[in-house]
Protein backbone atom coordinates (compact mmCIF):
# COMPACT_ATOMS: atom_id res chain seq x y z
CA UNK A 1 0.00 0.00 0.00
CA UNK A 2 1.16 3.58 -0.86
CA UNK A 3 -0.46 6.98 1.05
CA UNK A 4 -0.61 8.79 -2.42
CA UNK A 5 -1.72 11.65 -1.09
CA UNK A 6 1.90 12.25 1.57
CA UNK A 7 4.39 14.58 -0.09
CA UNK A 8 7.63 15.55 1.05
CA UNK A 9 10.26 17.76 0.41
CA UNK A 10 13.70 16.95 2.36
CA UNK A 11 16.66 19.70 2.36
CA UNK A 12 19.95 19.20 4.12
CA UNK A 13 22.31 21.67 4.18
CA UNK A 14 26.41 20.66 4.80
CA UNK A 15 28.51 23.32 3.01
CA UNK A 16 28.54 26.45 4.96
CA UNK A 17 32.26 27.57 3.79
CA UNK A 18 30.48 31.13 2.11
CA UNK A 19 29.13 32.02 5.80
CA UNK A 20 32.11 31.19 7.11
CA UNK A 21 30.95 28.74 9.58
CA UNK A 22 31.54 24.82 10.17
CA UNK A 23 30.41 22.53 7.51
CA UNK A 24 27.95 19.81 8.62
CA UNK A 25 28.37 16.44 7.40
CA UNK A 26 25.52 14.98 9.24
CA UNK A 27 23.07 16.08 6.66
CA UNK A 28 23.91 13.32 4.56
CA UNK A 29 22.70 10.35 6.89
CA UNK A 30 20.09 12.76 8.68
CA UNK A 31 17.89 12.87 4.54
CA UNK A 32 18.95 9.03 4.68
CA UNK A 33 17.49 8.54 7.95
CA UNK A 34 14.04 10.11 7.24
CA UNK A 35 13.81 9.56 3.35
CA UNK A 36 13.57 5.73 4.45
CA UNK A 37 11.19 6.23 7.02
CA UNK A 38 8.95 7.93 5.41
CA UNK A 39 8.67 4.97 2.47
CA UNK A 40 8.80 2.62 4.57
CA UNK A 41 7.23 3.67 7.85
CA UNK A 42 4.31 6.24 6.42
CA UNK A 43 4.16 4.26 3.11
CA UNK A 44 5.05 7.97 1.22
CA UNK A 45 5.46 7.00 -2.40
CA UNK A 46 8.81 7.48 -3.72
CA UNK A 47 7.65 9.54 -6.57
CA UNK A 48 6.35 11.64 -3.93
CA UNK A 49 9.73 12.13 -1.82
CA UNK A 50 11.68 15.06 -3.22
CA UNK A 51 15.64 15.31 -1.67
CA UNK A 52 17.61 18.11 -2.33
CA UNK A 53 20.88 17.95 -0.70
CA UNK A 54 22.85 20.03 -3.81
CA UNK A 55 24.05 19.25 -7.24
CA UNK A 56 26.21 16.85 -6.44
CA UNK A 57 25.06 15.50 -2.92
CA UNK A 58 27.53 17.92 -1.36
CA UNK A 59 25.10 19.91 1.10
CA UNK A 60 25.80 22.63 -1.16
CA UNK A 61 21.95 24.09 -1.46
CA UNK A 62 20.96 28.01 -1.58
CA UNK A 63 17.96 29.95 -0.54
CA UNK A 64 16.99 30.52 -4.25
CA UNK A 65 17.06 26.41 -4.33
CA UNK A 66 15.00 26.68 -1.04
CA UNK A 67 12.36 29.17 -2.48
CA UNK A 68 12.31 26.81 -5.79
CA UNK A 69 11.84 23.82 -4.51
CA UNK A 70 8.94 24.93 -2.09
CA UNK A 71 7.18 26.74 -4.86
CA UNK A 72 7.32 23.50 -6.82
CA UNK A 73 5.08 22.09 -4.79
CA UNK A 74 2.00 24.60 -5.56
CA UNK A 75 1.05 22.84 -8.87
CA UNK A 76 1.56 19.05 -7.51
CA UNK A 77 -0.50 19.57 -3.84
CA UNK A 78 -4.31 18.94 -4.12
CA UNK A 79 -6.35 20.24 -0.98
CA UNK A 80 -6.66 16.62 0.23
CA UNK A 81 -2.99 16.08 0.37
CA UNK A 82 0.06 16.12 3.29
CA UNK A 83 3.04 17.98 2.81
CA UNK A 84 6.31 17.33 4.76
CA UNK A 85 9.06 19.89 5.13
CA UNK A 86 12.31 18.95 6.63
CA UNK A 87 15.02 21.11 7.10
CA UNK A 88 18.40 19.57 8.87
CA UNK A 89 21.23 22.54 8.81
CA UNK A 90 22.85 25.27 11.16
CA UNK A 91 20.38 27.08 12.37
CA UNK A 92 21.02 30.94 14.79
CA UNK A 93 18.78 34.00 15.72
CA UNK A 94 16.00 32.52 14.47
CA UNK A 95 17.04 31.89 11.07
CA UNK A 96 17.83 28.52 9.05
CA UNK A 97 21.08 28.67 7.36
CA UNK A 98 21.55 27.96 3.98
CA UNK A 99 24.92 27.63 1.84
CA UNK A 100 24.73 31.42 0.66
CA UNK A 101 22.76 32.87 2.96
CA UNK A 102 20.05 32.91 5.74
CA UNK A 103 16.17 33.18 6.08
CA UNK A 104 13.95 33.45 8.55
CA UNK A 105 12.62 30.67 10.34
CA UNK A 106 9.08 32.08 10.78
CA UNK A 107 8.99 33.00 7.23
CA UNK A 108 9.67 29.48 5.98
CA UNK A 109 6.77 28.17 8.29
CA UNK A 110 4.48 31.02 7.11
CA UNK A 111 5.07 30.09 3.10
CA UNK A 112 4.71 26.79 3.71
CA UNK A 113 1.59 26.92 5.75
CA UNK A 114 0.20 28.79 2.63
CA UNK A 115 0.12 26.18 0.09
CA UNK A 116 -2.55 24.28 -0.97
CA UNK A 117 -2.46 21.26 1.04
CA UNK A 118 -5.29 19.79 3.44
CA UNK A 119 -2.28 19.73 5.95
CA UNK A 120 1.47 20.59 6.40
CA UNK A 121 3.62 19.20 8.84
CA UNK A 122 7.47 21.12 9.24
CA UNK A 123 10.58 19.49 10.60
CA UNK A 124 13.27 21.42 11.30
CA UNK A 125 16.56 19.87 12.45
CA UNK A 126 18.76 22.80 13.72
CA UNK A 127 20.20 24.65 16.76
CA UNK A 128 17.35 27.00 18.56
CA UNK A 129 14.80 26.02 16.17
CA UNK A 130 12.37 26.39 18.60
CA UNK A 131 11.91 29.81 18.28
CA UNK A 132 8.93 30.02 16.66
CA UNK A 133 4.73 30.91 16.49
CA UNK A 134 1.98 29.36 15.28
CA UNK A 135 -1.43 31.03 15.02
CA UNK A 136 -2.88 28.67 17.82
CA UNK A 137 -5.49 26.84 18.15
CA UNK A 138 -8.63 26.65 15.64
CA UNK A 139 -11.93 27.80 16.32
CA UNK A 140 -14.68 25.35 15.54
CA UNK A 141 -17.66 27.06 13.37
CA UNK A 142 -20.74 25.74 13.24
CA UNK A 143 -21.26 25.73 9.77
CA UNK A 144 -18.51 23.79 9.51
CA UNK A 145 -18.18 19.93 8.96
CA UNK A 146 -15.79 17.78 11.06
CA UNK A 147 -14.45 16.97 7.46
CA UNK A 148 -14.01 20.55 6.99
CA UNK A 149 -12.08 20.71 10.30
CA UNK A 150 -10.54 17.64 11.24
CA UNK A 151 -7.03 17.55 10.23
CA UNK A 152 -6.25 21.00 8.74
CA UNK A 153 -3.75 22.71 9.27
CA UNK A 154 -0.54 23.15 10.02
CA UNK A 155 2.02 21.28 12.28
CA UNK A 156 5.52 22.69 13.28
CA UNK A 157 8.38 19.66 15.00
CA UNK A 158 11.57 21.76 16.42
CA UNK A 159 14.75 19.38 17.35
CA UNK A 160 15.85 21.89 20.41
CA UNK A 161 14.58 24.97 22.39
CA UNK A 162 14.94 28.52 21.33
CA UNK A 163 18.04 29.02 23.56
CA UNK A 164 18.75 25.15 23.24
CA UNK A 165 21.45 23.57 20.37
CA UNK A 166 21.21 20.62 18.46
CA UNK A 167 23.52 17.58 19.64
CA UNK A 168 24.60 14.92 17.54
CA UNK A 169 23.84 11.37 17.92
CA UNK A 170 25.58 8.09 19.29
CA UNK A 171 28.14 7.76 16.31
CA UNK A 172 28.41 11.13 15.59
CA UNK A 173 26.91 10.98 12.27
CA UNK A 174 23.77 11.95 12.36
CA UNK A 175 21.97 13.98 14.58
CA UNK A 176 20.11 12.16 17.77
CA UNK A 177 16.62 14.02 17.24
CA UNK A 178 16.43 13.19 13.42
CA UNK A 179 17.60 9.47 14.58
CA UNK A 180 14.71 9.49 16.81
CA UNK A 181 12.01 10.91 15.03
CA UNK A 182 13.01 8.58 12.23
CA UNK A 183 13.03 5.03 14.20
CA UNK A 184 9.61 6.44 15.75
CA UNK A 185 7.82 7.08 12.48
CA UNK A 186 9.42 3.47 11.37
CA UNK A 187 9.00 1.36 14.04
CA UNK A 188 5.85 2.88 14.95
CA UNK A 189 4.30 0.93 18.39
CA UNK A 190 1.22 2.59 18.22
CA UNK A 191 -0.75 1.65 15.01
CA UNK A 192 -4.69 1.12 15.73
CA UNK A 193 -6.68 -0.54 12.94
CA UNK A 194 -3.88 -0.08 10.45
CA UNK A 195 -3.71 3.98 11.29
CA UNK A 196 -1.08 5.52 13.38
CA UNK A 197 -1.17 9.83 13.84
CA UNK A 198 1.01 12.45 14.38
CA UNK A 199 0.68 12.57 18.12
CA UNK A 200 1.19 8.93 17.80
CA UNK A 201 4.74 9.78 16.18
CA UNK A 202 5.19 12.34 18.82
CA UNK A 203 4.82 10.56 21.61
CA UNK A 204 7.12 7.41 20.42
CA UNK A 205 9.64 9.94 19.37
CA UNK A 206 9.97 11.61 23.24
CA UNK A 207 10.26 8.55 24.75
CA UNK A 208 13.10 7.82 22.62
CA UNK A 209 14.10 11.54 23.41
CA UNK A 210 14.09 10.90 26.84
CA UNK A 211 15.84 8.11 27.13
CA UNK A 212 18.74 10.48 25.67
CA UNK A 213 18.90 12.75 28.01
CA UNK A 214 18.53 10.31 31.35
CA UNK A 215 21.77 8.56 29.43
CA UNK A 216 23.39 12.06 28.64
CA UNK A 217 23.67 14.50 31.09
CA UNK A 218 24.51 17.97 30.55
CA UNK A 219 23.41 17.45 26.43
CA UNK A 220 19.83 17.27 27.02
CA UNK A 221 17.66 18.18 24.45
CA UNK A 222 13.56 20.09 24.32
CA UNK A 223 11.91 19.07 20.73
CA UNK A 224 9.47 21.46 20.75
CA UNK A 225 5.95 20.47 19.09
CA UNK A 226 3.12 22.96 18.36
CA UNK A 227 0.21 22.99 15.81
CA UNK A 228 -2.76 25.07 14.13
CA UNK A 229 -4.41 21.52 13.08
CA UNK A 230 -7.86 20.63 14.23
CA UNK A 231 -7.77 17.68 15.92
CA UNK A 232 -4.82 15.34 14.64
CA UNK A 233 -3.25 13.63 11.00
CA UNK A 234 -3.58 10.54 10.54
CA UNK A 235 -1.73 7.88 8.29
CA UNK A 236 -2.58 4.65 6.90
CA UNK A 237 0.23 2.77 7.67
CA UNK A 238 -1.03 -0.71 7.30
CA UNK A 239 -3.61 -2.77 5.90
CA UNK A 240 -6.50 -3.35 8.17
CA UNK A 241 -9.36 -6.51 7.17
CA UNK A 242 -11.20 -5.91 10.56
CA UNK A 243 -13.54 -8.74 11.27
CA UNK A 244 -17.05 -8.49 9.74
CA UNK A 245 -19.74 -9.23 12.05
CA UNK A 246 -22.52 -11.35 10.52
CA UNK A 247 -25.55 -8.54 9.86
CA UNK A 248 -28.76 -10.86 10.45
CA UNK A 249 -32.91 -9.89 10.08
CA UNK A 250 -35.65 -11.76 9.70
CA UNK A 251 -39.33 -11.30 9.31
CA UNK A 252 -42.77 -12.96 9.60
CA UNK A 253 -46.84 -12.90 10.08
CA UNK A 254 -45.76 -12.87 14.04
CA UNK A 255 -42.82 -10.53 14.71
CA UNK A 256 -39.90 -9.12 13.35
CA UNK A 257 -36.05 -9.71 14.33
CA UNK A 258 -34.29 -5.69 12.93
CA UNK A 259 -30.76 -7.12 14.10
CA UNK A 260 -29.35 -9.76 16.46
CA UNK A 261 -26.10 -9.19 18.16
CA UNK A 262 -23.68 -11.35 19.86
CA UNK A 263 -23.39 -11.89 23.69
CA UNK A 264 -20.97 -14.81 23.84
CA UNK A 265 -18.25 -15.58 25.85
CA UNK A 266 -15.51 -17.64 24.84
CA UNK A 267 -17.30 -20.73 26.43
CA UNK A 268 -20.89 -20.05 25.79
CA UNK A 269 -22.65 -18.84 22.64
CA UNK A 270 -25.62 -16.28 23.64
CA UNK A 271 -27.27 -14.04 21.30
CA UNK A 272 -29.60 -10.64 21.61
CA UNK A 273 -32.72 -10.18 19.29
CA UNK A 274 -34.45 -6.77 19.41
CA UNK A 275 -37.85 -7.78 17.94
CA UNK A 276 -41.23 -6.00 17.02
CA UNK A 277 -43.90 -8.12 17.86
CA UNK A 278 -47.04 -7.53 15.05
CA UNK A 279 -49.33 -7.89 17.44
CA UNK A 280 -50.46 -6.32 20.37
CA UNK A 281 -47.31 -6.99 21.97
CA UNK A 282 -48.61 -8.20 25.49
CA UNK A 283 -46.63 -9.65 28.26
CA UNK A 284 -48.60 -13.40 27.25
CA UNK A 285 -47.44 -12.73 24.23
CA UNK A 286 -43.89 -12.69 24.37
CA UNK A 287 -42.74 -16.54 25.88
CA UNK A 288 -44.44 -17.92 22.28
CA UNK A 289 -42.45 -15.27 20.39
CA UNK A 290 -39.12 -15.65 22.33
CA UNK A 291 -38.79 -19.47 22.09
CA UNK A 292 -39.71 -18.70 17.99
CA UNK A 293 -36.80 -16.44 18.14
CA UNK A 294 -34.88 -18.78 19.55
CA UNK A 295 -35.41 -21.27 17.45
CA UNK A 296 -35.55 -18.94 14.23
CA UNK A 297 -31.33 -17.33 15.47
CA UNK A 298 -29.93 -20.38 17.60
CA UNK A 299 -27.78 -21.66 14.75
CA UNK A 300 -27.04 -17.90 13.36
CA UNK A 301 -23.01 -17.36 12.76
CA UNK A 302 -22.84 -14.27 14.71
CA UNK A 303 -19.81 -13.38 16.60
CA UNK A 304 -17.91 -10.67 17.47
CA UNK A 305 -14.21 -11.76 17.09
CA UNK A 306 -12.87 -14.33 14.76
CA UNK A 307 -11.61 -15.89 17.38
CA UNK A 308 -14.82 -16.69 19.37
CA UNK A 309 -16.35 -17.79 15.81
CA UNK A 310 -13.56 -20.29 15.89
CA UNK A 311 -14.21 -21.64 19.04
CA UNK A 312 -17.98 -21.59 18.76
CA UNK A 313 -19.25 -21.73 15.10
CA UNK A 314 -21.49 -24.25 14.29
CA UNK A 315 -22.87 -24.66 17.89
CA UNK A 316 -26.49 -23.34 18.78
CA UNK A 317 -26.44 -20.44 20.76
CA UNK A 318 -27.39 -21.38 25.15
CA UNK A 319 -28.98 -18.33 26.00
CA UNK A 320 -30.89 -15.87 23.61
CA UNK A 321 -32.08 -12.16 24.98
CA UNK A 322 -34.94 -10.69 23.14
CA UNK A 323 -35.80 -7.05 23.65
CA UNK A 324 -39.45 -5.64 22.45
CA UNK A 325 -39.93 -2.38 21.21
CA UNK A 326 -43.16 -1.39 19.61
CA UNK A 327 -41.49 0.35 16.60
CA UNK A 328 -37.97 0.68 14.82
CA UNK A 329 -37.40 4.02 16.45
CA UNK A 330 -37.93 2.34 20.21
CA UNK A 331 -35.14 0.13 19.04
CA UNK A 332 -32.81 2.63 17.31
CA UNK A 333 -33.16 4.85 20.77
CA UNK A 334 -32.48 1.29 22.73
CA UNK A 335 -35.89 1.87 24.64
CA UNK A 336 -37.59 -1.84 25.54
CA UNK A 337 -41.17 -2.43 26.94
CA UNK A 338 -39.73 -5.68 27.74
CA UNK A 339 -37.12 -7.95 27.64
CA UNK A 340 -36.92 -11.96 28.05
CA UNK A 341 -34.42 -14.57 28.04
CA UNK A 342 -34.89 -17.82 26.40
CA UNK A 343 -32.24 -20.57 27.89
CA UNK A 344 -31.70 -24.24 26.35
CA UNK A 345 -30.77 -25.62 29.89
CA UNK A 346 -30.79 -25.82 33.82
CA UNK A 347 -27.14 -24.41 34.16
CA UNK A 348 -27.90 -21.05 31.65
CA UNK A 349 -31.48 -20.86 34.03
CA UNK A 350 -29.87 -20.63 36.81
CA UNK A 351 -27.16 -18.22 35.83
CA UNK A 352 -29.74 -15.76 34.39
CA UNK A 353 -33.02 -16.35 35.59
CA UNK A 354 -32.26 -13.86 38.56
CA UNK A 355 -35.44 -13.17 40.64
CA UNK A 356 -36.28 -9.68 40.21
CA UNK A 357 -39.82 -7.56 41.22
CA UNK A 358 -40.53 -6.45 37.24
CA UNK A 359 -39.78 -10.02 36.40
CA UNK A 360 -41.63 -13.22 36.18
CA UNK A 361 -41.04 -16.79 34.44
CA UNK A 362 -43.36 -18.01 32.60
CA UNK A 363 -44.12 -21.20 30.43
CA UNK A 364 -40.05 -21.28 31.13
CA UNK A 365 -39.20 -17.84 29.96
CA UNK A 366 -37.83 -15.24 31.40
CA UNK A 367 -39.58 -11.73 31.21
CA UNK A 368 -38.57 -8.50 32.37
CA UNK A 369 -40.99 -5.76 32.19
CA UNK A 370 -39.94 -2.10 31.82
CA UNK A 371 -42.66 -0.17 34.14
CA UNK A 372 -41.08 3.22 32.78
CA UNK A 373 -41.61 2.50 29.38
CA UNK A 374 -44.28 4.73 28.68
CA UNK A 375 -42.92 7.49 30.37
CA UNK A 376 -39.83 7.39 29.13
CA UNK A 377 -41.45 7.37 25.67
CA UNK A 378 -42.91 10.50 26.30
CA UNK A 379 -39.60 11.89 27.22
CA UNK A 380 -38.59 10.85 24.09
CA UNK A 381 -40.93 12.74 21.63
CA UNK A 382 -39.38 15.67 19.83
CA UNK A 383 -40.02 19.31 20.82
CA UNK A 384 -37.76 20.35 18.15
CA UNK A 385 -37.60 20.04 14.15
CA UNK A 386 -35.29 18.42 12.70
CA UNK A 387 -33.23 21.69 11.09
CA UNK A 388 -33.64 23.14 14.58
CA UNK A 389 -31.99 19.91 16.28
CA UNK A 390 -29.31 19.68 14.09
CA UNK A 391 -28.52 23.42 14.46
CA UNK A 392 -28.15 23.25 18.31
CA UNK A 393 -26.04 20.32 18.19
CA UNK A 394 -23.95 21.32 15.99
CA UNK A 395 -23.40 24.77 17.85
CA UNK A 396 -22.94 22.67 21.14
CA UNK A 397 -20.39 20.61 19.22
CA UNK A 398 -18.44 23.76 17.63
CA UNK A 399 -18.33 25.10 21.34
CA UNK A 400 -16.94 21.71 22.60
CA UNK A 401 -14.29 21.18 19.86
CA UNK A 402 -13.36 24.65 20.01
CA UNK A 403 -12.54 24.52 23.81
CA UNK A 404 -10.68 21.10 23.72
CA UNK A 405 -8.93 22.79 20.94
CA UNK A 406 -7.53 25.55 22.99
CA UNK A 407 -6.41 23.53 26.39
CA UNK A 408 -4.68 20.58 24.11
CA UNK A 409 -2.69 23.30 22.67
CA UNK A 410 -1.54 25.09 26.42
CA UNK A 411 -1.14 21.75 26.86
CA UNK A 412 1.51 20.60 24.69
CA UNK A 413 2.96 23.72 25.68
CA UNK A 414 3.56 21.89 29.36
CA UNK A 415 5.46 19.14 26.93
CA UNK A 416 7.40 21.44 25.72
CA UNK A 417 8.60 22.68 29.03
CA UNK A 418 6.65 26.46 28.25
CA UNK A 419 4.23 25.71 30.72
CA UNK A 420 3.91 24.36 33.62
CA UNK A 421 0.90 21.79 34.69
CA UNK A 422 0.33 24.19 37.64
CA UNK A 423 0.11 27.04 34.80
CA UNK A 424 -2.31 24.99 33.14
CA UNK A 425 -4.57 24.40 36.44
CA UNK A 426 -4.71 28.45 37.27
CA UNK A 427 -5.70 29.11 33.90
CA UNK A 428 -8.81 26.48 32.76
CA UNK A 429 -10.21 26.96 36.25
CA UNK A 430 -13.54 28.98 34.09
CA UNK A 431 -13.08 26.39 31.23
CA UNK A 432 -13.90 23.34 33.53
CA UNK A 433 -17.07 24.91 34.25
CA UNK A 434 -17.90 25.98 31.15
CA UNK A 435 -17.13 22.11 29.87
CA UNK A 436 -19.16 20.68 32.12
CA UNK A 437 -22.23 23.35 31.49
CA UNK A 438 -21.65 22.38 28.00
CA UNK A 439 -21.35 18.74 28.31
CA UNK A 440 -24.87 18.94 30.49
CA UNK A 441 -26.59 20.96 27.95
CA UNK A 442 -25.85 18.67 25.10
CA UNK A 443 -27.23 15.39 27.35
CA UNK A 444 -30.24 17.78 28.22
CA UNK A 445 -31.13 17.90 24.58
CA UNK A 446 -33.76 16.92 22.80
CA UNK A 447 -34.31 13.50 21.31
CA UNK A 448 -32.30 12.79 18.29
CA UNK A 449 -33.98 12.05 14.75
CA UNK A 450 -33.71 8.18 14.10
CA UNK A 451 -31.27 8.28 11.15
CA UNK A 452 -29.24 10.96 13.36
CA UNK A 453 -28.74 9.16 16.39
CA UNK A 454 -25.68 7.30 16.04
CA UNK A 455 -24.26 11.55 15.17
CA UNK A 456 -26.00 12.90 18.20
CA UNK A 457 -24.10 9.59 20.65
CA UNK A 458 -20.95 10.13 18.96
CA UNK A 459 -20.86 13.70 19.81
CA UNK A 460 -21.94 12.85 23.30
CA UNK A 461 -18.92 10.07 23.62
CA UNK A 462 -16.62 13.11 22.10
CA UNK A 463 -18.34 15.54 25.09
CA UNK A 464 -17.27 12.79 27.58
CA UNK A 465 -13.66 12.50 26.52
CA UNK A 466 -13.64 16.15 26.84
CA UNK A 467 -15.02 16.40 30.38
CA UNK A 468 -12.75 13.84 31.50
CA UNK A 469 -9.90 16.04 30.51
CA UNK A 470 -11.68 18.89 32.48
CA UNK A 471 -12.47 16.54 35.24
CA UNK A 472 -8.28 15.01 35.84
CA UNK A 473 -6.95 18.75 35.47
CA UNK A 474 -9.89 19.91 38.24
CA UNK A 475 -8.73 16.99 40.53
CA UNK A 476 -5.07 17.76 40.64
CA UNK A 477 -5.61 21.39 41.01
CA UNK A 478 -3.12 23.21 43.21
CA UNK A 479 -0.83 20.08 42.94
CA UNK A 480 1.65 22.06 41.00
CA UNK A 481 3.33 18.33 39.32
CA UNK A 482 1.08 15.76 37.52
CA UNK A 483 1.82 12.04 37.94
CA UNK A 484 2.96 9.40 35.65
CA UNK A 485 -0.96 8.16 36.30
CA UNK A 486 -2.69 11.65 35.29
CA UNK A 487 -0.65 12.11 32.53
CA UNK A 488 -1.34 8.85 30.98
CA UNK A 489 -5.26 9.53 31.49
CA UNK A 490 -5.13 12.98 30.04
CA UNK A 491 -3.21 11.49 26.69
CA UNK A 492 -6.25 8.81 27.09
CA UNK A 493 -8.80 11.35 26.90
CA UNK A 494 -7.26 13.49 24.19
CA UNK A 495 -6.52 10.19 22.24
CA UNK A 496 -9.93 9.33 22.21
CA UNK A 497 -10.98 12.56 21.51
CA UNK A 498 -9.54 12.34 18.00
CA UNK A 499 -10.81 9.07 17.90
CA UNK A 500 -14.28 11.01 17.77
CA UNK A 501 -13.64 13.25 15.48
CA UNK A 502 -13.13 10.93 12.78
CA UNK A 503 -16.08 8.91 13.99
CA UNK A 504 -18.18 12.01 13.72
CA UNK A 505 -16.85 13.00 10.17
CA UNK A 506 -17.55 9.49 8.66
CA UNK A 507 -21.15 9.62 10.17
CA UNK A 508 -21.77 12.50 8.53
CA UNK A 509 -20.45 11.49 5.53
CA UNK A 510 -23.47 9.21 5.69
CA UNK A 511 -26.38 11.36 6.79
CA UNK A 512 -28.62 12.66 4.38
CA UNK A 513 -28.71 16.31 5.46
Amino acid sequence: MENKSVYALLIGVGDYEKMNIANLPTYRMDLSLLATSLLLGLKVPKDNLRIMAGADNNGYVTTTDLAKAIAGFKSLLGSEDTFIFFFSGHGRDRNILFSNGQVELQSVIDFVEKLPAKNKIVILDCCYSGNFKTSGARIMHFEESMEEFVGHGIAILASSAADEVSRLGPNGNHSMFTGALSTAIAINKKVTKGKTSLDDIYDEMMHLVKAWNRENPGKEQQPIFRSSLGGTIYFQVEEYHPYRQMEYSFENDEFRIVSVEPLSTLSIKRLCAFVIPKGKGELLELPDITRKVAEQIKYAEIYSTQKSEEILGGQPARAVWCYFGHDESDIINHLHYSYTIWVADEEMRQLYFKSNKNAVIADGIYIYENKDYNMLKKMQEPTQSREEFIEENKKLLAVIVTLAEKFVTDLQEVANNTLTIQDIQERYGEWTIKVRRKFIELSDGDIAPDDLHDWTEEIMNLAGWVADMALLIENEKGNGVIGDRENWLIKHAVSHYHESMEKIKKLEDEIEW
